[in-house]
Parts: structure tokens; sequence; C-alpha cells
């Protein structure tokens, strides 16, 4: 596999944009014996979580030589704090990562402009980030897996008042008004940025749906979140989603996304 650092500039953000790139080759040194594909590949788009950046899965998993055996691209952008959206006081990180970037990558990169080779995954806030922009554009993407996450318009429900007024509190409210633009007392839930909403809106306008696999710890923080969306969409009446979910004994850890980061790659309907 070829691994590299792509800076550009983007429109959408107004400014220079860092991304890892890992894409097939079919040359390999000792050790790896890389799947052979001719023509363009398939690609997943890998995002990253809190405190993360575009390196992270490169740096604390083994993404290059699982995507090897695959043969399929991977994009690693990076979203600093966003919460994967359009931020009303910071830049539109929804638009570049869900338009923008996609059309950078096929026209510079030998990937598929197919929506059955075209899938997205995230841990912890890029969980969130995956659903949302693979709900948002359903036409785009056939699968979406998400870790560790659930669905962050409900993470107020449940949070002790102790801990709301205490700083941490404090912060999760600024990035709130920073990310979504709500103040203290008013809730995404029923908008844009609720992952409920988007779902419940493709399945009544008969959209086609991508299928999604989840994963989260029964240690992990987000684990009530998790359990939270894993009822509401095996809720849903027929499984519209296909969706899939998983849990073991595990916390907010590379060594549970690293595990379970291959059991997404082997779930995935990547044509061979």
């Amino acid at each position: 596999m070829a691994l590299m650092q792509v800076d550009f500039h983007s429109k959408t953000l107004q400014m220079e944009a860092s991304l890892s790139v890992i894409m097939p080759e079919k040359q390999q040194g000792v050790g790896v014996t890389p799947f052979l594909r001719e023509g363009r590949h398939p690609v997943l788009y890998l995002l990253h979580g809190t405190s993360g950046d575009h390196t992270d899965w490169e740096r604390w998993t083994s993404i290059e030589r699982y995507a090897s055996k695959k043969g399929i691209a991977m994009v690693m952008p990076g979203a600093q704090l966003s919460a994967y959206a359009n931020m009303v006081y910071g830049e539109r990180f929804f638009d570049y990562i869900a338009e923008e970037l996609p059309e950078f990558m096929k026209a510079y990169f030998p990937i598929s402009d197919r929506r059955e080779d075209t899938f997205i995954c995230g841990l912890s806030m890029g969980g969130y980030g995956a659903l949302k922009i693979g709900l948002s554009k359903p036409e785009q993407y056939a699968a979406i897996g998400t870790l560790s996450n659930g669905n962050h318009a409900y993470m107020l429900e449940g949070v002790p008042k102790e801990l709301l007024e205490s700083p941490a509190g404090e912060q999760l409210f600024k990035r709130f008004k920073l990310c979504w633009g709500l103040e203290r007392g008013e809730t995404p839930i029923g908008t844009e940025q609720d992952i409920f909403y988007l779902a419940e809106r493709n399945r009544t306008k008969g959209q086609v749906l991508p299928e999604i696999f989840a994963a989260c710890g029964t240690e992990d923080h987000n684990y009530k979140m998790a359990s939270q969306m894993r009822d509401f969409f095996l809720g849903l009446p027929g499984n519209p989603y296909h969706y899939t979910y998983h849990e073991e004994s595990g916390g907010h850890t590379w060594e549970f996304w690293d595990k379970w980061i291959v059991a997404y790659l082997e779930w995935l309907p990547i044509h061979l």
C-alpha cells in the first residue's frame, strides 16, 4: 500500500487541509500479500474521534495492512472538534467531507465513483459523523460503520445535574454552541443533527438506504448511547438499514477499535 500525506487548499474550508490517504499497490514488501485489483478501487472514508486528527487511524491501528488485504483505498481527513458539522462558529466540515473531499479524491486518485464501492466509518465523534454524513447522503454510501458511539443529539439525556454544572459540563455546552449554535436548554433533537430524525426521514421518503454496522464495548462511557441507538435501529420495522450490532467487554480504547475495524472491513460488501 502507498501511504500519502495530502495537503491541498479547500475551497469549502477556505484554508489548507491535510489528510492521510492509503492507496493499493500491486507490489508490496516482505510479509505483505496485497489483493490485486484492476481499475478503480473501492474507498472507505475513515473518521477520527474527539481529540484526534487525520493521522490517528494510521498511528494507532494496522489499518494499512488491513486495507491491503481488501484492495481498498482509505481516506482519513481531519475535522478538529467540529462534530462533523457546518459549525455555527467555525468551519463547514460537513460540506468539506461530504461534498468537496469525494470530488477531490475522484479527480486525483483512481477510486470508484459508484455508490456500491463507497463506504464511511468512524470512532466516537467520528462514528457520529459517519452516521450523520451517510444518512444525510444515502445515495452516496453503500454502508456506514460506527464504533463506540451513539446519537450525539441525545448526549445530555441522563447526565447528572452536578456534572452539567461542572467545568466539564461547561465545555460540553460550549462545543454545542460552537458546532450547532445551541444555548443551554436548547436541543438538537428533531433536527438534521439528530441521527434518528435523519434515519426516519430517509425511510419515510423511500430513499435508498445504506447498511449500518455498529460495535461498542460494555465498559465504554458511550455504551448507554450506543445501546439507545441499537434499540432504535433494531426497532424499525423490517430492519430497513440491515443494522448489525456487536458488543463485548471493552472500553473507549484503540485496542477495541483496532479489533473492530477489522470486523467492519470483513462485513463490508466489497466486490472482490
